[in-house]
């Protein structure tokens, strides 16, 4: 996993010296915490997706953006005639069938996810990694002497702020192809 911003970065954010060890740890955990909130990534990505044959002639593609489609095969034999739009495969002919016995197997080799991260992003990596490296899970924010009484805080941890959460949901848009 990538961290989408550096522990000098989020040192010059804090404004003091850092762990570095601790701060990579928690960019790297809050960039994961954000590309999934997101539901993409900020590094290109290449996979092999794998689905049933359909006779439709589109296959809807789990990953969000895509950048490239390098090879379609059904049955492990390479066919041309596909076109992609956005998140949708097409071709004509459709991608083999399901209803027999074993059904099709068509594989998708394909990239996906952002090149960088943005400038955007990264500001909300470091604030939400900001927040938790400042406030620890279960860290005392009030203490009283008379009848003891400690107050612990509730929103420690890693967590996206609201502001971070919100720029995640942008990003994660409609689920509509």
């Amino acid at each position: 996993m990538t961290q989408y911003a550096t522990a000098t970065e989020l040192a010059g954010r804090l404004q003091k010296d850092l762990d570095t060890y601790s701060a990579n740890q928690v960019l790297t955990l809050t960039s994961s915490l954000f590309s999934r909130t997101a539901d993409t990534w900020w590094e290109a990505t290449t996979v092999t997706y794998t689905v049933l044959g359909t006779f439709c002639p589109s296959i809807a593609l789990p990953f969000r953006p895509i950048s490239a489609v390098t090879a379609v095969r059904i049955n492990g034999v390479a066919v041309t005639g596909w076109t992609l739009i956005k998140r949708t495969l097409w071709r004509t002919g459709g991608f083999g069938v399901s209803c027999v016995i074993p059904p099709d197997e068509v594989d998708i080799d394909l990239t996906h996810g952002y090149a960088a991260p943005t400038d955007d992003v990264k500001g909300a990596v470091l604030e939400t990694a900001a927040q938790a490296y400042e406030v620890p899970p279960s860290a005392v924010i009030s203490e009283s002497i008379d009848d003891y009484a400690v107050k612990y805080a509730t929103a420690g941890g890693l967590q996206l702020t609201a502001s971070a959460r919100d720029l995640a949901y942008m990003y994660r848009g409609t689920l509509v192809a």
